[in-house]
């Protein structure tokens, strides 16, 4: 009868709930932590033996938030629902879900035009503008917005749907994005509904693996200086080298951010496609895990994601980037992070320590540092106050009464822990 009872009332988690699971079981492995910091230092051991003398800013690691996992496994949820709504339609249940999920992202204050937007038949595209004006609203929910209204004039027979599709297509897609000559112009992103059935849409269908994103843990490399005496590989850092040398002094910090970018980048290439060096480190390069970033805001980065050998379930992102590139990134960087969906830096109210912990714990990243010591590298795990300063950095004033406040809590929890 227990047993019978139990089936009865039994309790069917979530996509969201069981991706949340399995990634708050990596991050609370060791042997996987271990692993990353370890294959940590061999990377940035093997880029200052390839470049000795060049200079680097301190290597970090950063292991998500519970905050950033969640929002990130949403953020998922709603582009794997949105695309397969795109192509082959979804339940009324799904459509639901989705719906929630796009609503609950955004500011309470837009929570009712967005809900009215996606539910009602549109005959022209003002509201639309009108919500894709919103600043608070991120890229990526404006996307799945875009994405579903498109779906809904097509599969519910729209009057004027054709008509309607082209306005967003100029407006928000490739079209936009050609016309202005910048990609971010694309909101469109997800628009490649074609290629998505050509290779298949069997993962569409597995929502748990789609929703195992592959950077719950990085690394972090910055190159500040590169050396003349250095031996590059390639012909642009050969190039680059040599005008540096002759450029004038307003020019020279123009060439070195161009010399280490192209090192980067000379790096990145030679470590994935050395297949031996891959081997020895036990790792390979994830199947499309190699991004050469380029955004508005001045950052450019390469970006790797890797797997263990072993453990295919152990990945990581390794990347690097200019310490100049970084620094504009730094500067620019509370408007563009904010942009991206669960990517808004808040800090916790101080009014309750006990609350305004709990908070921290769910927000904060937990940060490493390489620290040299007698031409070693070993990893520093960075305390709770030193990862606060790594993240909120530029999102609130370090002179203000709040942070000494949290601070002052921070302190007193951890002489508590002793």
């Amino acid at each position: 009868m227990p047993n019978n009872l139990r089936q009865e009332y039994k309790v069917e988690k979530s996509n969201i709930e069981k991706a949340y699971e399995y990634q708050l079981a990596l991050k609370h492995n060791t042997e996987y932590e271990e692993r990353v910091n370890n294959t940590f230092i061999d990377i940035v051991n093997l880029l200052k033996k390839k470049y000795p003398n060049i200079k680097l800013e301190t290597p970090r690691g950063r292991e998500k938030s519970y905050n950033s996992i969640k929002n990130k496994i949403i953020k998922l949820e709603i582009e794997r629902l949105c695309k397969l709504y795109a192509i082959e339609g979804i339940s009324n249940e799904e459509r639901e879900i989705l719906y929630q999920l796009v609503i609950v992202s955004i500011e309470p204050k837009m929570q009712e035009v967005v809900k009215k937007l996606l539910i009602t038949k549109i005959k022209d595209i003002k509201l639309l503008d009108g919500i894709m004006k919103e600043k608070e609203i991120s890229d990526d929910i404006k996307t799945a917005i875009l994405r579903i209204v498109k779906t809904n004039i097509k599969k519910e027979n729209v009057e004027n749907s054709q008509g309607l599709e082209t306005q967003i297509e100029e407006k928000y897609g490739a079209t936009a994005a050609k016309k202005s000559k910048q990609l971010k112009d694309n909101l469109l992103h997800w628009e490649c509904i074609e290629e998505i059935e050509k290779q298949g849409i069997e993962k569409l269908h597995c929502p748990f693996e789609y929703l195992k994103f592959k950077d719950l843990r990085g690394i972090k490399i910055i190159v500040a200086d590169v050396p003349e005496d250095v031996e590059p590989n390639g012909k642009e850092l050969k190039q680059l080298i040599e005008k540096r040398k002759n450029a004038s002094k307003e020019e020279k910090t123009k060439y070195n951010d161009l010399c280490c970018i192209a090192l980067t980048k000379e790096f990145a290439y030679e470590l994935m496609q050395n297949n031996e060096l891959l081997e020895q480190l036990n790792i390979m390069v994830l199947p499309e895990g190699y991004k050469h970033k380029e955004k508005q805001n001045g950052y450019i980065a390469e970006h790797i994601k890797f797997c263990y050998r072993d453990h295919p379930e152990y990945t990581f992102e390794l990347q690097l980037r200019s310490m100049y590139r970084e620094d504009l990134s730094r500067a620019n960087g509370a408007a563009a992070h904010d942009k991206r969906s669960g990517k808004k830096r808040i800090f916790p109210s101080t009014e309750n320590k006990q609350q305004f912990m709990d908070e921290l714990r769910y927000r904060l990243p937990q940060y490493t540092m390489l620290k040299n010591e007698n031409n070693e590298y070993k990893i520093h795990k960075c305390s709770i106050e030193e990862s606060v300063l790594e993240y909120y950095l530029g999102y609130i004033k370090l002179d203000s009464e709040e942070f000494a406040k949290a601070i002052q809590y921070i302190k007193e929890m951890d002489e508590e822990q002793r």
